[in-house]
């Protein structure tokens, strides 16, 4: 049975193979902590040229990197981190750097991925300055002590739950939203009083100058930032931290999480994976075509929760396939290349490797453009039906194309669904009772129904994976919550301290915490009125009482 389970992580095995061929042969000389399958960039890693006309950070050293991670201890053991104001005043200057870099954060985005101002403005800008308000508008009381309830047997006694900052953050943030996963999680962060170390994305070189900027709008030792790929990422995890947020590939995750076992750290692991879309009999096929590639062609793909694929049942698998095909001759006409609202792939070798899956993937493919590898462009495109054991439909594409596939029934989707790791994201297109009936028989980190990617938005609910797709979440209260220590405080009184506790212990007093417990001191009748605790606490301290004064 054990191998039965093992046998379903053959797609991952296959994709970090894959992933690990892309590497230059330089880069696979420094394996991360000796780990013979995979090599770092810090994220979903491909390497690859870097975007033209931009200045790179300059590297640091190993020493550098040791004196900054030094100075966040140092910072994080003055205990001013722990204050409201201190936080508060951090997030503001958070806010204010972006702000600041609005305009050259657009820039550098274009740069990049060639990525349209809107998504970008939307994603990188809209997005961190909303998660910025939103804690700035609920820290007070998320850092007030969450008062519970005590049982009658510990009375008189008060209880509560103090969330405390961890301490010192190593935060790796990916190239595909090098900007926005980079400051959502520093700000939660931040607001849970933890210093923070960023290591952005090398292969978003623009961006990441801009990351390298940070610390000077923070109190000092606040943040630091680490530039650099392959050896700065490797120091970096050698180092001791109080928690690891790392988002990229579950290849690279492996690698984080075995490194931060070495000191018992706790990880956050964003990864990812083959998020599917089930299209069903009564959805809104017009407004659900839209959405589906809405989602899918955002940053050309390179979404984590992009729809990767689409399941759609046999009665309406024509339908919606020419309405796809429509909406993307409506949007991009017949060469996409041509559009101002379609970004780029981020290196070469990513550009190489999706054509690859389009090649091989069998099927009926309708492309919008040529292909280009020397600009990174990759055309939109569709295939109808492609063969099920293709790398195109067992790797993550994480580029602009769609798989269609077609399905006998709605069971047929959810045993394909729950064939594969589970997804970071799940897509139903349909009535909201049969969407219901799917998401009870599947696991995913997150489920929109009726649309795409639109779920990740709300900042009261939690965005994160579940195994392969991902470790821990954040988000709002949920990454200020992961990101604090939840610290368990019982204040109890000193004027009653029965002496049957304490040694030496008694045949006669066995049977009173006996009857006390299980009874029949406490009757049946009364534990099942759903009196039990009420009646166990009094009977205790009366019995106490008696015994300590007798």
């Amino acid at each position: 049975k054990h191998s039965e389970l093992l046998a379903r992580d053959t797609a991952s095995a296959t994709r970090a193979r894959c992933l690990s061929a892309l590497f230059p042969s330089s880069m696979s000389k420094q394996p991360l902590l000796s780990d013979p399958g995979c090599v770092l960039p810090s994220e979903r890693g491909f390497a690859g040229q870097h975007a033209g006309n931009v200045e790179v950070a300059r590297r640091a050293s190993d020493e550098e990197i040791v004196s900054k991670h030094a100075a966040l201890m140092a910072t994080f053991r003055t205990g001013r981190t722990k204050d409201y104001a201190w936080r508060m005043a951090q997030l503001a200057a958070l806010k204010r750097m972006v702000l600041d870099k609005c305009d050259d954060m657009l820039e550098a985005l274009r740069k990049d991925l060639g990525r349209p101002k809107l998504e970008t403005f939307l994603a990188e800008v809209g997005g961190s300055v909303s998660e910025i308000e939103f804690l700035e508008q609920n820290l007070k009381k998320w850092m007030k002590p969450e008062r519970v309830s005590t049982p009658a047997t510990s009375h008189p006694a008060h209880s509560e739950i103090v969330r405390e900052p961890k301490g010192v953050m190593l935060i790796i943030s990916p190239w595909n939203f090098p900007l926005t996963l980079c400051i959502k999680p520093l700000a939660a962060a931040l607001a849970a009083g933890n210093c923070v170390m960023v290591k952005p994305s090398e292969l978003a070189p623009a961006a990441e100058s801009i990351i390298a900027e940070l610390p000077k709008y923070f109190d000092p030792g606040a943040v630091e930032v680490v530039v650099g790929a392959v050896p700065e990422s490797t120091a970096l995890l050698k180092l001791r931290w109080d928690h690891i947020l790392y988002t990229g590939n579950g290849c690279v995750g492996r690698i984080v999480a075995r490194a931060a076992a070495e000191y018992l750290t706790p990880v956050t692991l964003e990864l990812g994976g083959k998020s599917p879309t089930l299209v069903l009999p009564g959805a809104n096929i017009q407004v659900a075509a839209k959405r589906i590639l809405a989602g899918k062609f955002f940053n050309s793909g390179q979404i984590c929760v992009a729809p990767d694929y689409a399941l759609v049942h046999k009665d309406i698998e024509a339908e919606v396939a020419a309405e796809l095909t429509r909406v993307m001759r409506d949007w991009f006409n017949e060469d996409a290349s041509k559009s101002n609202s379609l970004g780029r792939i981020v290196t070469q070798g990513h550009a190489k490797r999706i054509q690859g899956l389009l090649e091989t993937a069998g099927g009926e493919v309708t492309k919008f453009g040529v292909a280009d590898i020397s600009s990174k462009f990759i055309p939109p495109a569709l295939v109808r039906s492609p063969a099920r054991d293709s790398a195109l439909m067992t790797e993550e594409i994480f580029g602009p194309v769609l798989p269609i596939m077609k399905m006998e029934s709605v069971d047929e989707m959810v045993d394909y669904v729950n064939a594969g790791e589970k997804p970071l994201a799940l897509y139903i297109f349909g009535p909201p009772a049969a969407a219901k009936d799917i998401i009870a028989r599947t696991s995913s980190g997150g489920v929109c129904v009726n649309d795409t990617v639109y779920h990740i938005a709300n900042p009261n609910m939690p965005f994160g994976g579940i195994g392969a797709s991902g470790v821990g979440r954040y988000g709002g209260k949920f990454g200020f919550d992961e990101f604090s220590h939840h610290r368990s405080v019982m204040y109890r009184s000193t004027w009653l301290d029965p002496a049957m506790r304490y040694p030496p212990y008694t045949e006669d007093t066995f049977n009173t915490f006996r009857r006390l417990i299980l009874g029949p001191l406490v009757p049946p009748a009364v534990k099942r009125a759903g009196l039990g605790l009420m009646a166990l606490g009094v009977c205790s301290a009366a019995c106490m009482a008696l015994r300590h004064f007798a």
